[in-house]
């Protein structure tokens, strides 16, 4: 905050105030953070009053009722009086902004801010480390326990509810993010949605999804053959997965992100299949299951001990299908350890 010259700073993405405060996001949450000096002033509606009690525990908590939360901030800030506030520019909306404008005090002066929040969450501590590893473990338990009910017969929707269930049996607190279950031509696409497609002998399944435990995310991706593979799936396999090796193999501090992604990326053009891959090697994962910048063509990010990142290489065939394997990776003071242990076998 001295740096970007602010006394005060709005925070209104609620990942952010989660990561500042404790606050955990729910379904529906509503609140916001002013940090001012040493101290931090939660804002939430009655709804969430108990729960911001007992969650934030540095923080002070202000309620607000029968007015909107931009201008309980408003109220807030003008009782405070500091001289400039910092808002958070890729979160505020424009009419949040309009309204915040006109009725803060005039003597006090709003800055653009950009990623203050964003930069700390990127390297995590210990504490985060240890609740990012248990929903590794629980989605890797959750691969284990699914892998042989899955068969021919099933659809696309059966077998992600089959997930689903499983990761919160396992101990998960909900999905990382909606799982995906794509089979045959459906695989090669990237994000593609559960259908009804009935899955069939020989095809591709592709399955990605991840367990969220205590408001931190995991996020793998296997894709299994149901029954003998061809000798193209195979091949295609075995690229994907050299490619995954090497990427992991180059990871280390000081590294950077797009360097990473290149390492996979050229190891797939020249096997000829460069106009396949068409996403980024990978994403930070923390809070959010896409926590930040990682591996792409155009990464800035350089690497440090404590980034928590995907490895996810692909080759997508339209009409034929799709190949992805996708591990957790933490990068430590020497290289990259492997968090998540799910099978990677076709």
């Amino acid at each position: 905050m001295d740096k970007a010259g602010i006394d005060a700073l709005l925070v209104t993405s609620l990942p952010n105030v989660f990561y500042l405060s404790g606050f955990a996001i729910l379904p529906g949450s509503t609140a916001a953070l002013v940090v001012i000096g040493d101290d931090s002033y939660i804002l939430v509606d009655p709804r969430f009053s108990i729960q911001a009690r007992a969650e934030c525990k540095e923080a002070r908590v202000s309620d607000y009722f029968g007015i909107s939360l931009t201008m309980a901030a408003v109220n807030l800030i003008d009782e405070l009086k500091p001289g400039r506030v910092g808002f958070e520019s890729e979160h505020l909306t424009v009419s949040s902004y309009r309204e915040l404008r006109k009725t803060v005090h005039k003597g006090i002066k709003l800055r653009s801010t950009c990623g203050l929040v964003e930069k700390l969450r990127r390297v995590k501590d210990e504490h985060e480390i240890a609740l990012i590893r248990k929903a590794c473990q629980i989605a890797d338990a959750a691969f284990e326990a699914v892998f042989f009910h899955i068969k021919p017969g099933m659809t696309e929707k059966e077998v992600a509810l089959l997930i689903d269930t499983t990761l919160r049996r396992l101990g998960a607190d909900k999905e990382a993010f909606e799982t995906i279950a794509a089979s045959g031509p459906n695989s090669a696409c990237p994000h593609a949605i559960p259908t009804d497609t009935v899955l069939r002998r020989g095809q591709l399944l592709k399955l990605d999804f991840g367990a969220r435990y205590r408001s931190y995310n995991s996020d793998i991706t296997r894709t299994i053959c149901l029954g003998r593979p061809t000798a193209k799936q195979r091949e295609v396999y075995g690229i994907v997965l050299e490619a995954q090796r090497l990427a992991i193999d180059a990871i280390a501090p000081g590294k950077s992100g797009k360097e990473i992604d290149a390492v996979a990326r050229d190891y797939i053009a020249s096997k000829g299949y460069g106009d396949n891959f068409g996403h980024g090697l990978g994403h930070a994962l923390g809070i959010e299951f896409h926590d930040g910048p990682a591996f792409s063509k155009t990464s800035d990010l350089i690497l440090e001990p404590g980034n928590v990142l995907t490895v996810e290489p692909g080759i997508y065939i339209e009409g034929w299908g799709g190949i992805r394997i996708e591990d957790d990776v933490l990068v430590t003071d020497t290289g990259a350890d492997v968090i998540t242990t799910a099978v990677r076998k076709l």
